[in-house]
């Protein structure tokens, strides 16, 4: 039985030098950025310190950067600064479990000092590396802590944990003696070395390791070592092989060891057969090592064994570490750790060789002519750098859904000669990319402040500031994972017959291309000229005619599904918007366009984006002042698009089917036509509607009538503002206006018939319907709240929700959508819609008319597993997207689901635990394969915290894998019963309590809808047959939302289609 980490191996390290370059400090090290070294023949080394040490653009203390720029201003030499790293991680630190902001801010302290770009200097007094060893010890026991409780992905304190350890010095019991590295003594008192060498280790190396040890040392020992092996047979046989063994204990000292070393120094704790794998390892890599120009099959050999040693390795360190583990235990495991590590760094290497080897052999254009076989050790080198990423701690579940997913389309083949095959493993592959990307967001957002601040703060470089998180990120096995995946995406795409663009709405448009994190109309607003928006990231809440008529076109730089609320809005406003998932054409074409005019035309089948010539850029100037005018004459008048109503005068509830456009707004007429015609449709247009009934027009009015006086006087007065408000003072207008109405409380008697409409133990979805909305040309897709999962047995929380609901009219983006469409505030009215909960196994978002291609005999439809919130979001991913022909049933697959998540509802009603999917998953469980246990995501996406007559609901964002959930405002678009509007996140109040949406990763190699052509055309069909139906009853091409409950198909929702 294999003893483990934690078990003393009582041998010392090899004696061998025998490293390969690619591996002597791992791929994490950086270039020395420290004075350079100079050879000492007396004592030279100064105590003299510059710098500064400013704290005043700081936080205060005890914030984590405040304390470690204090302290470094006390701490001159290593051993010292080790001591405040301590102090942050450890001392300071909750139950010695340092968070996020601490390690990330000592991640970037650490690596200066460990690089020379925060220098160390002489500090007094003498202390041996013993005392060094002892307070990595502390530190290093502390991150495993933290690596043992971190279970929440991203698993962010993982992934810092572990970056901070290789930066430690080793603790082992040769360095926590009282009188370590005593070998260097003896070789500065040789008699067969010049005495001018003997003086230059003595002062150089000798003392100074043993008064006050420092990274400059290793850096030094190196450089010595390279010169008295320049010449061979300059120096002694023996002096140079006793200086080789000293520079393996310094490495070894300083956690600076190849892979080969540290495996050596783990073996002695392992069973025979793990031994076994390991020198099979260690045989393959040298081979290797060895070999300038390995074929790829050696490569991907190589990169598997060294998978396996690696498991072995995690498997050892995954038991766990006990509170009082003794010091050789825990030396162990130290060394375990860093074996694992330099591990993840020899992948690097390997998968960069592969790269560089599948380039030379033509790349991806070799690919899309080459057999299956050829395909097979690209792939077989991909799943194993997945494999690395997984044993890393980054998204294990994810990297182990895709390997699956790549596997499987493996065994498949026909890459370059099958479209569908082709588009299946693009869909795959884009998922791991996109996984990559949020490595390197994630990153980018915890390191680069802390860089910034603590750089500015003790006066590092400016280069070093500005590359550190740069150079983190390609030293990392995430970054050549990054490569092959592009390669093969690039190949995988020709033979698809795909583009990396992604055409949404067509058009051609003229304007300078703007770069924009976040789509922000207050910013835009300020643009003087036209423009085109270069947009980093999507929530699915923005508003495009809420932006302002400068803004032409928008180019994303993420998947997004085509039938999404943020595409249908900016369909309507008929702006071209395109989508680019390829970062190296965005950083080769797009990005050098930036200040630029430019011309971007999208059609059906291509996207283009050039420079605008001066002739292009003067016929769009003299159309936009023929626009501007125009308008100005026509315009339209106040309220002129929102729909006439008539408010009841005391508080009733309306049944479904007495719901009309004026009574209850044009969603929940349309719900009730949808009823009746479902009653009628047989056959293949059979479909079903979910039970509901609506809180009618003027039932708001009446809460706020029992308001008292004042709060009655200041929502007046508050709408009265929200009419001519500017964008900033609209922001608190808005806020105020929602706080006010989310404290309404629904009449008793509307409560108690609501209730009495719905079974016992049902889960209820609140749903937008106001007069503002699902109109021919004012859609609102997404503009207004919905919220779901709220029991019937709990009428505080129905009220809170009905609230919650109403108080979605006065968002920021709903107010200036509305001034966009020349609404007036006060002639928006809001009715809600409650519905029965569906539970679907999968959702979809169907245009009856193809919304690019023109053709009205094909419909479109995008299909998702779980809720509809994913598609109806901005969520990063693709859908199954299917063209159906109406008239002959055909169905052609045009894209592959690849999200990362299926949303599922979940309840807390009496009988089930709190999280818990409710019954009728389990009837879908087979079709919602995942991979391992659902995860909760309490105060997430689908999360209500509702609140009571007491107090106004708080709103709190949520962000998940990378993709932000919540809109700025704090709310979030739902999907509910198959993605309509928007779900509202907020903080626990009195009144109220939280319904989860479980999160279940998933694994489309066991879905039928990507196995099987059969059971896409028939469900294709199903839909298609359905659009038929709709198209007639409601006269036109329609926008339509629905999703299946096992075999069961519902329409949720029908509307115009724009």
């Amino acid at each position: 039985k294999r003893s483990g980490a934690g078990a003393s191996n009582g041998s010392s390290p090899s004696t061998t030098l025998s490293e390969s370059d690619d591996e002597l400090f791992g791929s994490h090290a950086t270039a020395w950025q420290g004075k350079e070294v100079t050879f000492m023949r007396s004592n030279a080394h100064s105590r003299d310190r510059s710098g500064k040490w400013d704290t005043s653009q700081l936080p205060p203390a005890p914030h984590p950067l405040h304390e470690l720029v204090v302290g470094d201003e006390k701490a001159p030499n290593w051993l010292s600064k080790l001591g405040v790293l301590k102090k942050v991680l450890v001392d300071d630190a909750q139950r010695a479990r340092p968070d996020v902001d601490a390690l990330a801010a000592g991640f970037v302290y650490l690596q200066w000092v460990a690089t020379g770009a925060i220098p160390c200097v002489e500090g007094g007094g003498h202390y041996r590396p013993n005392h060094h060893a002892r307070l990595s010890q502390h530190i290093f026991r502390s991150l495993e802590w933290v690596i043992e409780d971190d279970v929440q992905q991203p698993r962010a304190a993982t992934l810092l944990a572990r970056k901070i350890s290789t930066r430690l010095p080793s603790f082992g019991e040769a360095f926590t003696q009282q009188v370590p590295l005593t070998r260097i003594r003896d070789i500065a008192h040789r008699n067969d070395i010049p005495h001018e060498l003997k003086q230059e280790i003595k002062h150089t190396l000798q003392n100074k390791l043993h008064r006050n040890a420092g990274p400059e040392d290793l850096v030094a020992a190196e450089a010595m070592l390279a010169r008295v092996t320049a010449k061979p047979g300059q120096y002694s046989e023996a002096f140079v092989n006793e200086f080789k063994v000293f520079i393996v204990e310094l490495r070894d000292f300083f956690n600076a060891a190849g892979l080969t070393t540290l495996l050596d120094g783990v073996k002695p704790a392992l069973q025979d057969s793990d031994k076994q794998v390991f020198d099979f390892f260690l045989s393959q890599k040298a081979a290797l090592d060895n070999n300038a120009s390995p074929s790829i099959e050696d490569l991907v050999a190589t990169a598997h064994a060294l998978t396996t040693v690696r498991a072995l390795l995690l498997g050892g360190l995954n038991s766990g570490l006990r509170n009082d583990a003794p010091d050789a235990a825990l030396a162990m495991r130290q060394r375990w750790r860093l074996a694992e590590i330099r591990a993840e760094d020899y992948a690097f290497v390997l998968l960069s060789r592969l790269v560089n080897a599948l380039e030379e052999k033509g790349g991806h254009t070799a690919l899309l002519s080459a057999h299956d076989l050829a395909w097979a050790p690209c792939l077989g080198g991909l799943i194993l750098g997945l494999r690395h990423l997984g044993l890393g701690g980054w998204a294990p579940a994810e990297a182990t859904a895709i390997e699956a997913e790549i596997t499987a389309w493996q065994k498949e083949g026909g890459f370059a000669n099958n479209k569908e095959n082709a588009l299946r493993l693009k869909a795959s592959l884009e998922r791991l990319q996109r996984l990559t990307e949020v490595y390197s967001e994630l990153l980018l957002e915890l390191l680069p402040p802390k860089a910034q601040a603590l750089g500015n703060a003790l006066g590092v470089a400016l280069h070093a500031i500005q590359t550190f998180t740069e150079a983190d990120i390609r030293a990392n096995v995430v970054f050549q994972v990054s490569k092959l995946t592009t390669l093969l995406l690039r190949a995988v795409r020709a033979a698809a017959g795909c583009s990396s663009w992604d055409p949404l709405v067509a058009g051609t448009v003229v304007g300078k291309l703007v770069d924009m994190q976040q789509l922000d109309p207050a910013k835009i607003a300020e643009f003087k000229e036209p423009a085109v928006v270069l947009l980093r990231s999507a929530t699915g809440d923005e508003e495009i005619a809420g932006s302002g008529p400068m803004l032409k076109g928008v180019i994303l730089t993420q998947d997004l599904p085509h039938l999404s609320h943020l595409g249908v809005r900016a369909r309507q406003e008929r702006v071209p918007f395109a989508t680019l998932d390829d970062s190296t054409l965005l950083h080769s074409t797009v990005k050098p366009l930036v200040g630029k005019q430019v011309a971007l035309t999208v059609s059906p089948d291509d996207v283009t984006l050039t420079a605008a010539t001066e002739a292009q850029a003067a016929q769009a100037a003299t159309a936009d002042a023929a626009a501007s005018g125009s308008s100005a004459k026509t315009q339209m008048p106040a309220s002129g698009n929102a729909g006439s109503i008539s408010k009841v005068s005391s508080p009733r509830l309306l049944a479904l089917l007495d719901c009309m456009p004026s009574l209850a707004g044009a969603k929940a007429s349309a719900c009730a036509k949808l009823e009746q015609v479902s009653l009628e449709a047989k056959g293949p247009e059979a479909f079903q509607t979910p039970r509901g009934c609506c809180v009618p027009f003027g039932v708001m009015d009446v809460a706020i009538k029992a308001l008292p006086r004042q709060q009655q006087d200041r929502y007046k007065q508050l709408m009265e503002v929200s009419e001519t408000a500017g964008l900033h003072e609209l922001t608190g207008v808005a806020a105020d206006l929602q706080e006010l109405v989310s404290g309404l409380r629904l009449p008793d008697q509307v409560l108690s018939n609501l209730q009495s409409t719905f079974p016992p133990g049902s889960l209820l979805i609140c749903r937008s319907s106001a007069n503002v909305e699902d109109l021919a040309g004012l859609s609102g897709a997404g503009l207004y709240d919905s919220v779901p999962n709220v029991p019937i047995d709990r009428p505080d929380d129905i009220s809170a929700a009905v609230a919650a609901v109403w108080a979605s009219l006065y968002t920021r983006r709903a107010i200036l959508s509305r001034r966009a469409a020349r609404v007036k505030q006060s002639d928006a009215c809001m009715a809600v819609l409650v519905q029965e909960l569906l539970t679907p196994t999968y959702s979809f978002v169907l245009h009856t008319a193809s919304p690019m291609g023109n053709d009205p005999s094909t419909a479109e439809v995008e299909i998702a597993a779980g809720l509809g919130e994913t598609l109806a979001s901005g969520k990063r991913g693709s859908a199954w997207r299917l063209a159906v022909n109406k008239s002959t049933g055909s169905v052609k697959t045009l894209a592959f689901a690849n999200f990362s998540e299926a949303l599922l509802p979940a309840t807390s009603v009496p009988g089930m635990s709190a999280g818990q999917p409710v019954a009728a998953v389990t009837a879908t469980g087979s079709m919602l394969a995942g991979v391992g246990p659902a995860s909760n995501r309490t105060g997430g996406l689908y999360s209500k915290a509702l609140a009571g007559a007491s107090g106004p609901a708080r709103s709190s964002g949520y962000s998940w894998s990378g993709s932000s959930l919540s809109s700025h405002d704090g709310s979030s678009t739902n999907g509910g019963n198959g993605g309509n509007g928007k779900s509202v996140d907020e903080d626990g109040v009195s009144g109220g309590r939280v319904y989860d949406c479980v999160g279940r990763v998933m694994d489309y190699s066991r879905h039928e809808l990507s196995k099987s052509a059969d059971a896409r055309l028939a469900l294709g069909r199903r839909i298609g047959a359905v659009a038929g139906v709709l198209e007639r009853q409601f006269g036109g091409a329609q926008d339509v939302e629905g999703c299946l409950v096992g075999d069961l198909l519902y329409i949720v929702q029908t509307r115009p289609q724009p």
